[in-house]
């Protein structure tokens, strides 16, 4: 009974070590939705892609954010810019990275799209207040640009 006992309790323990330690990333997998900072390691490297981390800071006042959007399932992440209007320089980094401009977008932006990736990228510019958001929406429901798939 005392091993039983022993076993009992040495699991126990361990479950709570690893629910306390792995808890965050548990939280981080299952939310719908996060705001944070680049200073917000964990969440800037699980939910940011690639193509936000490298995206230039136009402003010193930016911030992430991050939502899963039910019913078709999408994916948006964005980046805010605040106290700035000029875009030249995140257009200038989309061309290089293989990005151009749509004739067309669904939202009042300008949408970006790359035959690399299904991504749409809107860029919102507001006069009003001052601010910039660039979003990257990505859904399996994207229709690829490569007409080769």
């Amino acid at each position: 009974m005392r091993k039983f006992i022993n076993l009992l309790a040495i699991t126990l323990f361990t479950l709570c070590v690893t629910l306390y330690l792995g808890g965050p990333y548990l939280k981080i997998g299952f939310a719908s939705s996060a705001h944070y900072t680049d200073k917000d390691k964990i969440e800037y490297e699980y939910y940011t892609p690639e193509v936000l981390k490298k995206m230039p800071r136009i402003s010193n006042s930016y911030e992430f954010t991050y939502t899963n959007v039910s019913g078709p399932q999408a994916y948006v992440f964005s980046i805010n810019y605040h106290g700035v209007s000029d875009v030249n320089g995140l257009y200038e980094y989309l061309i290089s990275e293989g990005y151009f401009l749509q004739k067309t977008c669904d939202v009042e932006a300008e949408c970006w799209r790359s035959y690399s990736n299904n991504d749409v990228i809107p860029v919102s510019n507001f006069t009003d207040p001052n601010e910039v958001f660039v979003d990257v929406y990505r859904s399996d429901y994207t229709k690829s640009l490569d007409n080769r798939q």
